[in-house]
């Protein structure tokens, strides 16, 4: 490829994607207050442009079929007492057409984010606008160390790195203590999936003494599952049971940064953070590190079945809850997070069916419309004054018509609609689940796509519901009315990620024709390994589906949603859900309420524990360790100093008495005693 820099030099420069955003989080978290606004903006948007283009070359190589894997020097060596080497971790990069594609969407999309940011943020004052694009840059840089790490080690190094950074991007408006609260919550439920994710990592170098996913891959294809593990903490399991148990910890850490039951409730409280954090962390960057990670150790994953069939049932459940709760949000914000929730649970289904090609394109796809929504959303507010109750909009598609253009462009892309790049993605699970046999419980695959199925049905419904509530009918309110369309700054970055909803569906297209299935040739290389594992086990991989039905049927049902929700909220039946409401009040107010599953939580397990904690504190911190040991030592400490004090006041004459009365008593001792 003559137009690209050789091999080398792009191995030699895969660093400099990462250093380049790091280095404009340091220059604007450094000085940001004195470079003034609009230099500011130059560094971060420079950062991200600088790292774009270099993830463009080494994309450019990934797809010519070369992987640039750049091997940093040592930094983790951890020898047993046998003298073999137990840990051995490098800062390693690799590109390869899956860390290719992810780099191309989170430096593509994360620079029209930061474009939107500089005017969406203008209201801030200096030292505040330099503070967001710091954090911006610096979550996008451990994004890319997440995605280029070449193990699971340097992996999680990234992973940790957007844990911090979401926290610091939700409460970013700190003195508000509900949002303070959003960002500690988002914080303390990933650090209990990053457990499970350190776990996973441990017990996979406890099995093949290696992180590397190099290593990994060509272990996996050796590895009889049924053989015994001669040694170590797994010895007498077999390499099946120690695989599932070190995946199942690893899926842990999935359901943390990616929102899947039971550990998504974090997410919907995070649309307390500015408007494009939730763009950036919830479309195309933090919450899909989870199905990476499932998608980049394919190769182990499809050695156990009961792990797969475990993620691909979690990711339908998850698809259905999310759905149903989406049906009667009112905050524009909190559709969109529980929408998001959904469809990472589409994502699951197909990375765990082995739909491994359509469940990562889903993820570029989804990071193109549901960041086009966002950043819509934040329009709506933005021209609204702040208001985010959609039931206090209506009309604004006369008054935001490049807002409201392409935010309808985004909600079919979602619905599903032909040919928009949703329908070739989302379908594309559904089908392949539906193919699926897995050996460990061949009734996940067509379980899952049931609940897929309701789930693809909601999506229609809520995202349908949102739009017509949102941009159709009269306006509402005086805000609705007098509402304004946002700058170009602001609507050119929509523009452009609806045109890539749409031209996304190039990548997924069905058929045998020369651009058919684009992207499940393109990654083709990737996941061989994990799909000629299925094959051997007889796990049906979704290439071999070739039915149009499904297709079909998951076109009816978005246009079933669709019209459900116009006939319910822009048709003659307009007063049905205030009636259905008033009928079910129980059941409207258990769905408004997302199934309590927040007090659920509360109830069973945070307050046991809060009460646990109060009492550890009062009784082994305050009263055992200040009272007993800190405490009562320099009590009893003072008080024999108190005692020892009592004869030492001065007084002269006091002393010289009680030396006389000493004097006599040892002279009695001695001589009158010895005497006698």
């Amino acid at each position: 490829m003559p137009f690209l820099p050789t091999p080398f030099a792009a191995e030699a420069s895969l660093w400099a994607i990462i250093l380049f955003p790091l280095a404009g989080a340091a220059v604007n978290g450094l000085a940001g207050r004195r470079l003034g606004r609009g230099n500011v903006t130059l560094v971060a948007l420079g950062a991200m442009v600088g790292s774009f283009a270099i993830a463009a070359v080494a994309f450019g190589w990934a797809a010519a079929g070369r992987v640039l894997h750049f091997q940093g020097d040592p930094w983790i060596s951890v020898t047993g007492a046998d003298g073999r080497t137990l840990v051995d971790a490098a800062w390693g990069l690799v590109v390869d057409r899956l860390s290719g594609t992810m780099i191309l969407v989170v430096t593509g999309v994360g620079t029209l984010i930061h474009v939107y940011s500089t005017s969406y943020m203008s209201h801030e004052d200096d030292a505040g606008y330099a503070r967001f694009f710091t954090y911006l840059n610096l979550f996008v840089a451990a994004m890319l160390v997440l995605v280029l790490g070449d193990s699971l080690i340097l992996t999680f190094v990234g992973w940790e790195g957007v844990g911090l950074c979401s926290y610091l991007l939700i409460g970013f408006w700190f003195t508000d203590p509900q949002k303070a609260y959003a960002g500690r919550k988002a914080f303390v439920v990933n650090r209990i999936g990053d457990f499970g994710f350190l776990v996973g990592l441990f017990s996979l170098l406890a099995i093949f003494g290696t992180a590397r996913y190099a290593d990994l891959s060509a272990l996996a294809r050796t590895v009889s599952p049924g053989a015994i593990v001669a040694g170590g903490v797994f010895a007498g399991w077999t390499y099946q049971a120690a695989i599932t148990f070190a995946l199942l910890c690893l899926f842990v850490g999935a359901t943390g940064k990616s929102a899947q039951i039971p550990l998504y409730i974090w997410l919907p409280d995070a649309m307390a953070g500015p408007t494009p954090v939730s763009a950036l962390i919830h479309a195309a960057t933090m919450v899909t590190a989870g199905v990476y990670l499932v998608a980049r150790n394919s190769m182990l994953f499809a050695l156990a079945p009961a792990a797969m069939a475990t993620v691909t049932l979690v990711g339908a459940a998850t698809a259905l809850l999310a759905a149903a709760i989406a049906f009667v949000q009112n905050d524009i914000k909190k559709v969109l997070a529980y929408s998001t929730v959904s469809q990472l649970g589409f994502m699951f289904i197909g990375v765990g069916a082995g739909v491994f090609s359509a469940g990562v394109l889903h993820l570029v796809t989804h990071a193109f419309f549901k960041a086009c929504l966002f950043l819509g959303a934040g329009s709506v507010m933005h021209g609204m004054g702040d208001e985010t109750d959609i039931r206090k909009m209506g009309g604004l598609w006369r008054r935001m018509p490049a807002t409201a253009a392409t935010f309808l462009v985004a909600t079919l892309a979602i619905t599903g609609f032909v040919p928009l790049s949703g329908f070739f993605s989302k379908d594309a699970i559904l089908a392949g689940a539906l193919h699926s046999a897995n050996p460990a419980w061949p009734e996940v695959g067509p379980i899952a796509y049931a609940l897929g199925s309701l789930a693809a049905l909601g999506t229609a419904f809520y995202m349908s519901r949102l739009f017509f509530l949102t941009f159709v009918g009269a306006p509402r309110t005086h805000a609705a009315e007098h509402a304004h369309e946002s700058s170009r700054l602001m609507t050119v970055p929509l523009a452009v990620l609806a045109a890539l909803a749409v031209v996304g569906a190039v990548l997924g297209l069905p058929g045998d024709g020369a651009w058919s299935e684009l992207f499940g040739r393109f990654t083709e290389p990737v996941f061989a390994p994990a799909l000629e594992a299925l094959r051997r086990s007889g796990h049906l991989p979704a290439e071999q589906v070739e039915s149009a039905l499904p297709f079909l049927f998951a076109w009816v049902l978005a246009a079933a949603g669709t019209g459900i929700a116009w006939l319910l909220y822009a048709g003659p039946g307009r007063a049905a859900p205030a009636r259905l409401a008033r009928a079910l009040p129980r059941t409207y107010q258990l769905v408004l309420d997302k199934f309590r599953i927040d007090e659920l939580y509360e109830a069973v397990i945070v307050g046991p524990l809060r009460t646990l904690a109060r009492v550890l504190w009062r009784v082994v911190d305050v009263f055992a360790i200040d009272g007993l040991l800190v405490n009562g030592a320099a009590r009893a400490a003072g008080f024999a100093g108190t005692i020892a004090r009592l004869p030492q006041n001065g007084d002269v004459q006091r002393y010289a008495a009680v030396m006389t009365v000493a004097a006599a008593v040892i002279l009695w001792t001695v001589l009158g005693v010895g005497g006698q």
